[in-house]
C-alpha cells in the first residue's frame, strides 16, 4: 500500500497527525529565538603582549617573530599576521574553520607558557575573538538638575548600572565617559626635600591612616566586646590634617616655611629639639577634582555620559533589548530628572528585518496562491494546494527547535525562499489527480493512484533540491558557517512539503474533489504543441540558437562587477577619527566637537544624533588590531527614517570637509551589528598590501603607490599604514652610571611611571561613595624631566638628568607583518555606485606600473580577499551539488544517458542569471552565488516531471508520441510551478525594507534562472530527449538493417 492509498483509506489518521504537526509547530515557534544572524564562532585567537617602554622595532625584533614563529606550529593555523607597536605585540592566528577552536585556544595557551619567566612582560592575555561580542545598545544619559558629570556618574554607577545588570540576560552594563572625581594629593618636590620626606612615605602614612584595625576581644562578666580602632578617613580636612613626619625645632618657632628655612630637614627630631608634626598640607595640597580621563563622550555635542549594554552568549538580542527598554522607561519615572537616550539599537534592525522577512513570504506565498487560481479557476483545488504552505511551514519551525536554530535573516530567507516551491509538490500530485478525475476517474481512485503515479518524480525533484543544499551544510569556511542555518531550513521545508503532497493532499482530494469531464483545456495548448513540432523537427536551428545564447551570455557575464556581499543602509554609520599620535585626550575632544558640528550641518534634516566617544572606547578594549586611545574619537551617526540621502553620499560630502583639517586620519564604518564582526570586513573596502623587509623601502614603496591611487575618480580617503609616528621620549640611559649607582632601567622606569601618573593610597568613603586617593605631583614639562629626584639605595640624590639625556623622537607607529614578513597597506573607500572589482582592476593597472624591488610583491586584501576565499568556497558547493544532482537523477531514470538531458537546464538558468543581473546592473555577491547553487537543484525540476512522464508514455507510444504527450501533459503543473516559485520571491527581489540589499540577490538569481530555465525547458528538453534516445538506439536500428 502506497502512502497516498493509506492517507485515502485513513483521512482520521491524517488529519490528526496534521494536527499534531501544527499544535508542535506552533509552540516550537514560541520556543525559537530571535536574531539577526546565526551564532558564528569565528576560529581566530589573538596574542596581545606588553611590555611598556619598548619601541615597535625592539618589540618586534624580541617579541613578535618569536611570537610568530611558536603560533605558527600551531595545529590547524591558516593564517598569521601581527600588529607592533609602542610597548606591545598583537599577534593574530586565523585557523582552519574546520578546528576544534577549544584545543586550539589550549595549545596556544600552552605555548605562551614559556614566556612567563621573563620579568619584563607586563601582561599577556591569549583571546578567541567573538564577533557577536558587541553592545546590543547604547543608551545616552543627561541631566540638567546634577551639578556635574560626577553627581550624575554616581547616580548611574549605584542606581542604574546595578539595576540593568539584574536584567535577565545583561551581562554587563558598561559605564562610557569617566567623569568621577578623585582625591588628589599633589605633592610638591621641593617642600619634601626640605622636609626629608619623599612621596612613597606620604603613601604610607595616608594608607595606615586610612584602616580599621583589631585589638582583640575584652571579657566582663556574661559579655564579650570586639575592640577595634575605627581610622577611616571621611574628609579632605583629615587627609590634609594628616601628619605624615616630624621636624626638628625649638620651643618656640612654628610654621612650615620657618623650619624649612631652618635646615632642618632630615625628617626626624633631634635630641634635645622639640618634635613638630608635618601634615599633608605642609608639603602640599588636596583638591577634588576629576581624575585622569580616558574617555568623554558627547550627544549632539552636549557633554553625557553613556550605557553600553551587553547581552549573555546565549541570550537573544531582541529580548534582552526589550526587556532594558521597557526598565528604562521605569528608570525615566523613578528618576524623573534624568534624561535617557537610545543611540544605538540593535534590535531595531533585527525587527525589522525579520519583520521584512515575514512580510516578504506572507505576500510571496499570496501571490503564488493567486496565480494557483488563475491556473485552475477553482477555488477548491488552489485550497487545497494553499494549505501545503502554512502546514509544511509549522512543520519546519519544529524542525527548527529540535535543531537548535533561530529566527534570523538567513532561516527566515530561506522560508521565504521555500514559499514557492512548498506549493510545487502539491501543485504536481494535484494536476495529475485533475487530470485523472478528466478522464473519468472516481475522486478516491484519482486521488490514490494519480499521488503515486508522480510519487518517484516529486521525490526526486525533491532530492535534487536538497542535494544543492547540503553541500554548503557540508562548507568549511565563513560561507559554510553563514548559510548552514539557511540550507536546513529550506531542507526541512521542501522534505515537509513532500510529506504533505503525499498524504494530506490526497487525502483532502478525495473528499472534496468530483469527478470531472474534459473542458476542451487540450485545445488550449495546441499552440505549445505546434511550436514544440516545429522544434522538433529543426533541431539544427534550436542548437544554433543554444549557441548564440550561450555566447552572448559570456560577453554578458565579462561586463557583470562582483563584490563581496551587499552593504546595508540601516540609517547608522560611524566615524573614526584619529589625531597625530601623542595628541592629548583634551585636544582630541575639541576636534571631535568640530567634526560632530560639521557632520550636523552638512546633514541638516538627515543626522538625528551624533554620538562622540573621544579616548579609550570600552567597546574596542579587546579589539587590539584597531584599538582606541587619546588621540581617537568615534563618532556614531544616527540618520532619519525619511527621506534622505544615501550613507554613502553623507559619507562623501563629510570626507570632503574632514581632509580640509590639517593632520587627521578618518575611517568610516556602516553599522552593520554583528554582520560587520562575522564577514570579518575591514573598514576600507579597498586593501592593497606591499610585502617586503626593509621599513624604509616599504615606507617608499607605500607612498608611490598610494599617489597613484589617489588619482582613480573612484577612490577617496586614500590612506597608507606609515602615515603619522609615534613621538616618544628617549631617556638615553648612561648605563656606566646606572650601574655604577646600583640602579636597573626596570627600577628607573618604575619610579619615573609613579613620579608622573602618581599612586593611589587608598579610598576615600563618604555618602556611599568611594573616591580614589591618588598622591603624585603636578605635570612636568621635558625640561622639568630632568630634574626629577632619583633616590639610590646608597642614600645618593641624583637627577633624571644625571643619569640620562633625555630627548623626543618619532618611531613607526606601528610595523605590520604578515606570514611572518613586513607589509605596507594601503585602504581606501569607493564613491557611491563605484564597484570593488572594477576599482581592484584599475589599481591593478597602476601597480603594474611601479618596478618593485626583488623580493618585495603586492596582495590584495581586505574585501577582495574574502570574496575570492568565498567564491572558491561555494565553487567547490557548486560542483558537489551538481554531482548530487545527478546521481539523484540517474538513480530515478535508471540511465547514464537521461541525467545529461536534464542537466541541460542549468546552463540555460545560467542564462537568465547572467541576463537579469547584466540588464539591472547588479554586482555578483556571495548572495547572488547562493542563488545561484539553488538553482542547480531548482531548474531540474520541472525537466524531471516531464522526462519521467514522457519515460512512462514510452511502454505504449513511440519517442515522437511521447515526447509530444508527455509534454502536452506536462506544461501546466511546470508553468504552474515555476510561477509560484518566481511570485514567491518576488518581494525578497524587488528589496525593499530593512535588510533588503543582503537578500535581493539571491532572489534575483533565482527567478531569473528559472524564467528562463522554464521557457526553455518546454523546447529544448523534448529537443534533447529525442536526440538522446535517437543515438541510443542508433546501434539496434543499425543491427536490424543489417538483419534485413
Amino acid at each position: 500500500m502506497s502512502l497516498p492509498e493509506f492517507s485515502t483509506r485513513y483521512p482520521v489518521t491524517i488529519a490528526m497527525a496534521t494536527c499534531a504537526v501544527v499544535l508542535l509547530g506552533w509552540i516550537s515557534l514560541d520556543g525559537l529565538g530571535t536574531d539577526l544572524l546565526p551564532n558564528v564562532e569565528t576560529p581566530v585567537i589573538t596574542v596581545d603582549v606588553k611590555v611598556p617602554g619598548k619601541s615597535p622595532q625592539e618589540m618586534e625584533e624580541r617579541y613578535t617573530r618569536r611570537l610568530e614563529r611558536d603560533i605558527s606550529t600551531v595545529s590547524g593555523v591558516d593564517r598569521v599576521y601581527s600588529i607592533t607597536r609602542t610597548g606591545q605585540a598583537v599577534v593574530v592566528a586565523e585557523f582552519n574553520w574546520d578546528t576544534d577552536m577549544n584545543f586550539a585556544l589550549l595549545d596556544v595557551q600552552k605555548r605562551m607558557g614559556t614566556y612567563g619567566t621573563d620579568d619584563e612582560i607586563q601582561t599577556l592575555d591569549v583571546t578567541q575573538e567573538d564577533p557577536q561580542a558587541l553592545p546590543v545598545a547604547r543608551i545616552a544619559v543627561t541631566s540638567a538638575d546634577y551639578a556635574d558629570l560626577d553627581e550624575l556618574f554616581g547616580a548611574v554607577d549605584t542606581l542604574v548600572k546595578p539595576r540593568l545588570e539584574a536584567l535577565d540576560g545583561v551581562a554587563s552594563a558598561e559605564i562610557e565617559g569617566d567623569a568621577e572625581k578623585e582625591i588628589r594629593v599633589i605633592l610638591d618636590p621641593y617642600l619634601l626635600e626640605a622636609f626629608g620626606l619623599t612621596d612613597s612615605t606620604v603613601v604610607q602614612q595616608i594608607q595606615q591612616a586610612n584602616q580599621d584595625v583589631s585589638g582583640g576581644r575584652l571579657e566582663e562578666g556574661d559579655q564579650s566586646y570586639q575592640v577595634k580602632g575605627l581610622g577611616r578617613l571621611t574628609d579632605i580636612t583629615e587627609i590634609e590634617n594628616l601628619i605624615v613626619g616630624q621636624r626638628a625645632g625649638a620651643v618656640e618657632e612654628s610654621g612650615a616655611a620657618a623650619e624649612a628655612g631652618a635646615g632642618a630637614g632630615t625628617g626626624t627630631a633631634t635630641e634635645g629639639a622639640l618634635r613638630v608634626p608635618v601634615q599633608v598640607k605642609d608639603v602640599g595640597r588636596v583638591i577634588l577634582e576629576y581624575s585622569e580621563r580616558e574617555t568623554i563622550v558627547r550627544l549632539n555635542g552636549v557633554e553625557c555620559l553613556g550605557i553600553a549594554i551587553y547581552k549573555e552568549a546565549d541570550a537573544s538580542t531582541v529580548g534582552v533589548v526589550q526587556t532594558v527598554l521597557a526598565d528604562m522607561d521605569q528608570l525615566g519615572l523613578d528618576l524623573p530628572n534624568v534624561q535617557f537616550t537610545v543611540v544605538e539599537n540593535q534590535a531595531r534592525f533585527i525587527e525589522a528585518a525579520v519583520q521584512e522577512v515575514e512580510e516578504a513570504a506572507l505576500f510571496g506565498a499570496l501571490l503564488a496562491v493567486g496565480v494557483l487560481f488563475l491556473f485552475l479557476r477553482s477555488i477548491t483545488v488552489t485550497m487545497v494546494i494553499g494549505m501545503a504552505i502554512p502546514i509544511s511551514i509549522l512543520a519546519t519551525f519544529t524542525l527548527m527547535y529540535f535543531q537548535d536554530l533561530t529566527l534570523n535573516v538567513m532561516t527566515l530567507g530561506g522560508l521565504a525562499l521555500g514559499a514557492g516551491m512548498l506549493v510545487d509538490n502539491a501543485i504536481v500530485v494535484i494536476e495529475n489527480i485533475y487530470r485523472r478525475l478528466e478522464l473519468g476517474a472516481d475522486p478516491y481512485e484519482a486521488s490514490a493512484k494519480g499521488a503515486s503515479e508522480v510519487g518517484v518524480a516529486i521525490l526526486a525533484s525533491t532530492l535534487t533540491t536538497v542535494s544543492v543544499f547540503l553541500p554548503i551544510v557540508f562548507v568549511q569556511g565563513l560561507v559554510g558557517e553563514l548559510f548552514e542555518e539557511q540550507a536546513w531550513t529550506v531542507v526541512f521545508s521542501l522534505l515537509s512539503s513532500l510529506i504533505v503532497a503525499m498524504t494530506v493532499v490526497p487525502m483532502i482530494s478525495s473528499r472534496l474533489l468530483r469527478r470531472q469531464s474534459s473542458d476542451g483545456r487540450p485545445k488550449q495548448r495546441r499552440w505549445y504543441r505546434a511550436g514544440l513540432s516545429l522544434a522538433l523537427d529543426h533541431k539544427f536551428v534550436v542548437f544554433v540558437f543554444i549557441g548564440i545564447a550561450a555566447g552572448g551570455t559570456f560577453l554578458m557575464a565579462l561586463g557583470i562587477p562582483m563584490e563581496f556581499i551587499p552593504r546595508e543602509d540601516q540609517g547608522l554609520f560611524s566615524v573614526d577619527v584619529a589625531l597625530p599620535e601623542g595628541s592629548r585626550l583634551e585636544m582630541t575632544d575639541r576636534v571631535a566637537t568640530r567634526v560632530g558640528s560639521m557632520i550636523q550641518e552638512l546633514g541638516s534634516g538627515e543626522v538625528v544624533t551624533v554620538y562622540t566617544r573621544s579616548g579609550q572606547d570600552p567597546a574596542r578594549v579587546t579589539n587590539v588590531t584597531d584599538p582606541s586611545g587619546p588621540n581617537r574619537t568615534n563618532l556614531s551617526v544616527a540618520l532619519s527614517t525619511g527621506p534622505r540621502r544615501s550613507i554613502g553620499q553623507i559619507v562623501e560630502a563629510i570626507d570632503r570637509e574632514i581632509t580640509e583639517i590639517p593632520d587627521l586620519e578618518a575611517k568610516y564604518e556602516l553599522q552593520e551589528t554583528a554582520l560587520q564582526g562575522v564577514l570579518g570586513a575591514e573598514a576600507a573596502p579597498l586593501q592593497l598590501e606591499i610585502i617586503g623587509d626593509d621599513l624604509d623601502t616599504l615606507r617608499r614603496l607605500t607612498s608611490e603607490i598610494a599617489t597613484l591611487v589617489e588619482e582613480l575618480p573612484a577612490v577617496y580617503n586614500v590612506r597608507t599604514s606609515f602615515q603619522g609616528g609615534q613621538p616618544e621620549i628617549d631617556l638615553n640611559l648612561r648605563d656606566d652610571v646606572v650601574a655604577a649607582f646600583g640602579l636597573t632601567p626596570q627600577s628607573l622606569i618604575a619610579d619615573l611611571e609613579r613620579r608622573l601618573a602618581g599612586e593611589v593610597a587608598g579610598q576615600l568613603s563618604k555618602d556611599q561613595r568611594s573616591r580614589d586617593i591618588r598622591v603624585g605631583f603636578d605635570d612636568v614639562t621635558l625640561n622639568e624631566l630632568r630634574s626629577i629626584r632619583i633616590d639610590t639605595a646608597e642614600g645618593a640624590i641624583l637627577t633624571l638628568g644625571d643619569i640620562s639625556d633625555p630627548r623626543i623622537v618619532e618611531g613607526p607607529r606601528e610595523i605590520l607583518r604578515e606570514d611572518q614578513r613586513r607589509i605596507g597597506r594601503i585602504s581606501g573607500y569607493l564613491v557611491e555606485g563605484a564597484v570593488l572589482s572594477e576599482a581592484i582592476d584599475q589599481v591593478e593597472g597602476l601597480v603594474a606600473q611601479v618596478a618593485l624591488p626583488v623580493g618585495y610583491a603586492t596582495e590584495l586584501g581586505g574585501e577582495e580577499r574574502e570574496r575570492a576565499e568565498s567564491f572558491a568556497s561555494l565553487g567547490f558547493a557548486l560542483g558537489l551539488s551538481v554531482i548530487l544532482v545527478y546521481m539523484v537523477m540517474a538513480s530515478l531514470f535508471e540511465s547514464i544517458l537521461h541525467p545529461f538531458t536534464v542537466m541541460f537546464t542549468v546552463p540555460f538558468a545560467g542564462v537568465g542569471v547572467v541576463v537579469a543581473f547584466w540588464a539591472l546592473g547588479e554586482p555578483l555577491s556571495i548572495m547572488a552565488y547562493i542563488g545561484v547553487i539553488m538553482l542547480g537543484g531548482i531548474a531540474v525540476n520541472d525537466a524531471i516531471i516531464l522526462v519521467d512522464h514522457i519515460n512512462q508514455l514510452r511502454t505504449r507510444m513511440s519517442i515522437r508520441e511521447a515526447v509530444m504527450q508527455g509534454a502536452q501533459d506536462r506544461v501546466r503543473p511546470i508553468l504552474m510551478t515555476s510561477a509560484t516559485t518566481v511570485l514567491a520571491l518576488s518581494p525578497m527581489a524587488i528589496g525593499l525594507g530593512e535588510g533588503a540589499q543582503m537578500r535581493a540577490p539571491m532572489a534575483i538569481a533565482v527567478i531569473g534562472g528559472l524564467v528562463t530555465s522554464t521557457l526553455l525547458t518546454l523546447v529544448i528538453i523534448p529537443v534533447v530527449y529525442e536526440m538522446v534516445e535517437s543515438i541510443r538506439r542508433l546501434p539496434e536500428r543499425l543491427g536490424a538493417t543489417d538483419r534485413s
